[in-house]
């Protein structure tokens, strides 16, 4: 029969394969998740040996980026429904039918019958959907057309669609490699890292916004620190003069980096008048503009200026990365932003937070200390992931 390799939730295989013909799960796991598990075989027989096991909950932040939104999800669903030839019956179970079931889906009801035999196209997919956990979701008789859409189907759409239901984020996603690494089909390591067209690079204004995003992502953000690398727009910069993140910008679009790029704007008068250029240029979509979001303590914050000390709103004229730091950490006059030039372009003076550089110090001191509050940077990392999840389905 061969050596068989599959992706599983609890009982339920989203993904399957045999010897060495099978699609390599890598990028939803971590090296380290490399575990003892389950296989189960014929005739109730249970035997444990190596897999990657990681939860769900784990798995779907990595989903977002390749691709795997809902939106994302959607569109795969759709675009494979397009590619059903015209000549075969047309497919009645559209995406929201689709992703109800999968939200609706008991895993704890599938059958733990092990699914033995040579299954003709569409027949395996056709059996696991007729078992009886799906009987109450999917309407309809399935026909082995529906099995064979539903086989061509990524597998992380299930996946993905499985991870709305939140009783599932605790299991056990596990890849069994272990046969077909017994059985000689897979030379050197099974495990690969991700590539370079999965990663994103992260490009930022100040000389310390990359240091400060790089620093708090595996604390925020620890199951998909690995799809990130950074460049620092001061240090060993390409072009000279004002304006370097635009020309930047400019230049990566005029040869047509294939990369996925996130330029992370600060949410100032300086930002957005960036912001503004560079939207004129219609960047490719691979490049991603993405701003610092509004933060709440800063609808209302102390400023210094010509009118004197005031309480203003200072979200899109004053707020860079320093101001996602703790600043409870930081030097014991009170906080304040000062104006301090006029940016004739969008009619606004631009702001600055007043000893950013000693709230920078405090956070590379101790962030990793239990009492530095993260909330305002994990907020930053959620919205940076959004861009890039965005950016993954566009591309």
């Amino acid at each position: 029969m061969g050596s068989m390799i599959t992706l599983r939730l609890g009982r339920l295989e989203v993904d399957w394969g045999k010897n060495n013909v099978f699609t390599n799960h890598s990028p939803l796991f971590r090296a380290t998740d490399l575990a003892e598990a389950d296989y189960f075989y014929a005739d109730n027989v249970v035997e444990r040996k190596p897999a990657y096991v990681r939860e769900l909950r784990h798995v779907i932040p990595r989903l977002e980026l390749l691709g795997f939104s809902l939106d994302g999800c959607r569109r795969a669903y759709e675009e494979e429904v397009r590619r059903i030839p015209g000549y075969y019956p047309e497919m009645t179970i559209g995406f929201d039918t689709f992703r109800q079931a999968l939200r609706e889906v008991d895993l704890d009801r599938v059958s733990t019958t092990e699914y033995d035999g040579d299954f003709d196209l569409g027949e395996f997919a056709k059996t696991i959907l007729q078992d009886p956990a799906f009987q109450d979701v999917i309407p309809g008789n399935l026909t082995r057309d529906d099995g064979t859409f539903f086989e061509n189907l990524d597998a992380y759409v299930v996946l993905r669609l499985l991870g709305e239901n939140p009783t599932n984020l605790d299991r056990d996603l596990v890849w069994s490699i272990g046969d077909v690494v017994e059985g000689g089909w897979v030379e050197g390591d099974i495990f690969e890292a991700l590539t370079d067209a999965s990663r994103f690079l992260i490009v930022t204004e100040g000389s310390s916004d990359s240091a400060i995003l790089k620093a708090a992502l595996p604390m925020v953000a620890p199951d998909v620190d690995d799809f990130f690398d950074f460049i620092d727009m001061r240090e060993n910069y390409p072009f000279t003069g004002t304006g370097n993140l635009v020309n930047f910008c400019k230049g990566l679009a005029a040869i047509k980096v294939q990369n996925k790029i996130v330029v992370v704007l600060d949410n100032d008068t300086a930002g957005h008048a960036a912001l503004q250029k560079l939207r004129r240029l219609q960047m490719p979509p691979n490049i991603r503009l993405v701003r610092l979001p509004d933060l709440e303590a800063f609808r209302t914050f102390p400023t210094l200026g010509p009118s004197g000390q005031l309480s203003e709103e200072v979200n899109g004229r004053a707020v860079a990365i320093e101001c996602f730091l703790d600043l409870a950490f930081g030097p014991r006059e009170e906080r304040a932003v000062r104006w301090t030039s006029f940016n004739h372009e969008v009619g606004e003076y631009q702001g600055e937070l007043l000893a950013k550089e000693e709230y920078t110090r405090q956070f590379f001191a101790h962030v990793r200390d239990q009492g530095y509050d993260l909330s305002k940077l994990r907020l930053l990392w959620s919205h940076i992931l959004q861009a890039c999840a965005a950016e993954a389905v566009s591309s």
